[in-house]
């Protein structure tokens, strides 16, 4: 059974040889001085988010990717660090598309009970979808979307092999995953989740992290 996953990152190429036979459709989140729109525009400003949709898909034939792009292009580079708002509308448009798995490799260091994200998050699980972002590569501390107790986040441990995952914080529903990055990591366990929901879509987070806790290894 096919199953949508949502990819916020920079785009995709829809060009990409990997999607020869199903396009990616989505959507742009564009800023505007202080504000924030949608745009049709989704095309990939830097390569990162076609990258993570090519591991999904490659992992999750059944895979329908839906990309959401949340970086901005600045007059001689493209921002990689995005505002909060931005990154909740990217969240905001999977859930209102009814996408039931979004993967989220952007994240930010401070994020307030009640903020933008923080409310995106929550309607996303009330509304039964599953996130998983990555922390950021090097930074130990808590980042956010992962860092909260709705969300799985994900970290990359070297010595797992491809398809393998290990229980990080079980309170937190946080893993870790095979990758060359924690993004690749997090895109491995978005595609995991995807394959999950080929057999049943019905199951929940909940449900879901117990299915990945069961087959985790030390």
């Amino acid at each position: 059974m096919p199953t949508r996953i949502g990819v916020v990152d920079t785009g995709v190429d829809r060009e990409h040889p990997s999607f020869r036979r199903r396009k990616p459709k989505g959507i742009g989140v564009r800023r505007e001085g202080d504000a924030y729109h949608y745009e049709p525009d989704f095309n990939d400003l830097d390569g990162h988010g076609t990258a993570i949709a090519v591991r999904i898909q490659s992992f999750c034939s059944q895979a329908r990717i839906r990309a959401v792009r949340i970086a901005q292009q600045e007059e001689n580079c493209v921002a990689v660090r995005v505002q909060e708002q931005a990154l909740a509308m990217g969240i905001q448009w999977c859930v209102d598309q009814g996408i039931r798995i979004v993967n989220v490799s952007y994240s930010i260091t401070e994020a307030a009970e009640g903020g933008f994200l923080w409310r995106a998050c929550h309607d996303a699980h009330r509304n039964g979808a599953i996130l998983v972002a990555a922390y950021r590569n090097g930074e130990l501390g808590p980042v956010y979307p992962a860092a909260f107790s709705s969300v799985i986040g994900v970290r990359r441990r070297a010595d797992l092999k491809p398809g393998q995952v290990s229980v990080l914080d079980e309170e937190n529903l946080d893993l870790y995953a095979w990758g060359t990055s924690n993004s690749i990591a997090c895109a491995q366990v978005s595609a995991m989740v995807g394959r999950i929901h080929t057999v049943d879509e019905r199951y929940g987070l909940e449900e879901v992290f117990a299915f990945l806790r069961e087959v985790a290894v030390p």
